[in-house]
């Protein structure tokens, strides 16, 4: 084990010395630039506004490493190849951050990764609670992917669901209003605000809570002869009833008319922007870790952007007028001055100011990846991706070994290591389901798993480093975990620790794969 003695140093360094206590201009220079971040849109401008007004200084640029890694796990769920890495380093053109951002939105990537993000709010799942059974899970969810893929406006796929009415076999949309533990008006008034107003109910006056109940009143449920499957319905109004919208006004719904129009009129008009202002804070709590207003990201007190800061209010009405364009969404976001901030905090900046910083937005926010993208992460490195199958008889029971994690359509289906990294159970819908911070468990799990030790030996063949000179070997191995050359201090580290013969130089890169895959700049994004 000497090998794995001599790399102490490096190991103590990745575990317990966080990115943001990066110290001295060689350790910093790795994570930062030293010029402050681009002000380029009016987007930029109010965030700029709102830390003068806090007293905080423009954050500075992360480094184009922490960039480039940064950008892909947002938008695509996945490390950048070293090739990737290595032509973006070698790309001299001003807008290569543009140019790779767009290729990321354009890529089949990005809707594999992102319909991971918005089934979680769906509650695509088949066993309990939920219960929509693998037919309509599989058929509910290339539903949502389909959409994502043709980068459809949002606004459309999310009317037709709150709308839907038919076979949760064979309309998909039906299973919006299925999947749910209870189907009272009561349950499904507080699932639609939770997905489509980012609101919880449970907060709200109980008058305003039954006003909302009243729109769902008239669905009904029933079965079919074939095995599990329903039918949504509406029961037809007999006569004129007077409903009131979350906005306090007054609709009158005629008989047969289904009172579900009205309130869908209300969500997606452009004039309430309901649905475009939860959409926004949702989406900027899964790139930041917590919503423009400080909160889960699904948790705004009212529909409608007037609880959002004025970033988040400007960034709704864009959406808006963007026709509930969701990848032109995304690239507003990595675009901005928040998503390409450096995570390091300003120097002498005072210890009161530390929690603001990170809390609008002046400092990248660290967090622990998803537990679905890092399982990919390990299988991609390794050549040994995870494989699943689903404890359910009908109809498909083995996922196939090439298919990434992220694209685990049925949330009934998990592993040990998925729930061991806190992917979300589905179950209600709510974004604070996933747990991303890292536990004593976790850590227990990384330091001892053989088989995870036992995939770290894989790299080097899979990966064609052994035979190469020990700078190219380290050069590809950095690339690999961390998406960025090592720093000469590294390589003078590990060239003292690298053993002459034996089997401890045959496994020296397997002890180094494991210590980087146990640092915190290789299981947090930064």
């Amino acid at each position: 084990m000497r090998s794995i003695t001599v790399l102490l140093p490096l190991l103590l360094a990745a575990l317990f010395l966080p990115v943001q206590a990066a110290e001295g201009k060689t350790e910093r220079s790795l994570f930062e630039k030293e010029t402050p971040v681009p002000l380029r849109t009016p987007l930029d401008q109010r965030f700029a506004e709102s830390w003068h007004h806090a007293s905080l200084a423009i954050p500075r640029e992360a480094s184009d490493a922490v960039q480039l890694r940064r950008v892909h796990l947002a938008l695509a769920g996945r490390l950048p190849t070293p090739q990737e890495a290595e032509a973006y380093f070698r790309d001299t053109v001003p807008d290569k951050y543009e140019k790779m951002v767009d290729r990321l939105l354009n890529s089949p990537d990005f809707p594999a990764f992102w319909s991971m993000k918005w089934a979680d709010v769906l509650r695509i799942k088949s066993e309990f609670p939920i219960n929509l059974w693998p037919n309509a899970v599989y058929a509910y969810h290339r539903l949502l992917y389909h959409s994502l893929s043709r980068n459809e406006p949002m606004d459309r796929l999310f009317r037709h669901l709150l709308l839907a009415t038919g076979s949760n076999f064979r309309d998909p949309e039906a299973n919006f209003l299925r999947a749910a533990a209870d189907r009272t008006p009561r349950g499904l008034s507080r699932n639609i605000a939770l997905t489509l107003f980012g609101c919880r109910t449970e907060q709200w006056p109980e008058k305003d809570q039954q006003a909302l109940e009243a729109f769902f009143s008239q669905i009904r449920y029933k079965k079919t002869w074939e095995w599990k499957e329903e039918i949504v319905f509406v029961q037809p109004e007999t006569a004129p009833v007077s409903l009131t919208l979350p906005n306090g006004s007054a609709v009158t719904i005629q008989p047969g008319e289904d009172r579900r129009t009205a309130l869908a009129d209300y969500v997606f008009d452009p004039r309430e922007q309901v649905f475009a202002a939860a959409t926004v804070n949702r989406t900027w709590c899964w790139f930041f870790g917590h919503g423009l207003n400080g909160g889960s990201g699904d948790d705004l007190p009212r529909p409608g952007p007037d609880a959002l800061p004025e970033p988040g209010k400007l960034l709704t009405q864009q959406f808006s007028e963007d026709g509930y364009d969701f990848r032109e969404l995304c690239r507003r976001i990595v675009l901005s001055a928040p998503f390409r901030a450096s995570a390091l905090p300003r120097e002498n900046l005072e210890p009161q100011h530390l929690e603001k910083a990170e809390h609008m937005f002046a400092q990248f926010p660290l967090r622990r990846l998803d537990a679905e993208v890092l399982d990919d992460m390990i299988g991609t490195l390794s050549g040994n991706p995870s494989s699943y199958s689903s404890v359910i008889p009908e109809p498909f029971s083995f996922i196939p070994k090439e298919e990434r994690t992220v694209l685990l359509t049925d949330g009934s289906i998990s592993s040990r290591f998925l729930g061991l990294f806190g992917r979300p159970s589905r179950d209600g819908g709510g974004l604070d389901e996933r747990n991303n911070r890292i536990s004593a468990e976790q850590r227990l799990y990384l330091f001892n798993s053989g088989e995870l030790y036992r995939k770290m030996g894989r790299i080097p063949g899979v990966w064609k480093i052994r035979g190469r000179a020990l700078p190219a070997q380290l050069d590809r191995v950095y690339l690999l975990f961390y998406s960025r050359y090592p720093s000469p201090e590294e390589k003078q580290l590990l060239r003292r620790a690298y053993p002459a013969e034996g089997k401890e130089k045959a496994r020296f890169l397997q002890d180094l794969c494991w210590v980087l895959l146990n640092s915190k700049e290789f299981l947090y994004q930064h």
